[in-house]
């Protein structure tokens, strides 16, 4: 699924119109009409209201999937299994930390391998 597909789905799934999210972005109609038909990509700045507003990841919205994906949680490495089972004993603002620097480690991985560098830390 491309971002322009899933934005379009996103906004579907809130039964919003284009002008509604556009709205909460604080952007015009025209850019969300843009996005959907995949003429313009989002700036990360978008991307990053984009993902609040839907309550998703950044990597969920920026980067297509095959498939579709399956929605099936498989954490084969169980102290990392471990960890996301104490973060859901959070806080609701601690749990919102936790995803947000979640989400900008993800982005910077994904960001790397697009760009080939695979560099980490």
């Amino acid at each position: 699924m491309t971002i322009a597909e899933r934005i379009k789905l996103l906004r579907q799934e809130r039964k919003w119109t284009q002008a509604e999210l556009a709205e909460h972005l604080g952007i015009h109609q025209k850019q969300i009409s843009a996005y959907e038909r995949g003429v313009n990509l989002p700036s990360t700045d978008i991307l990053i209201k984009l993902a609040g507003v839907f309550d998703v990841t950044l990597d969920y919205l920026a980067f297509e999937t095959k498939g579709g994906g399956s929605g099936k949680l498989n954490i084969q490495d169980r102290e990392l299994l471990r960890r996301f089972e104490m973060v859901d004993t959070l806080s609701e603002q601690e749990k919102s930390l936790a995803k947000e620097i979640l989400d900008l480690v993800i982005l910077k991985h994904r960001f790397q391998e697009l760009a080939g560098t695979g560099l980490t830390g």
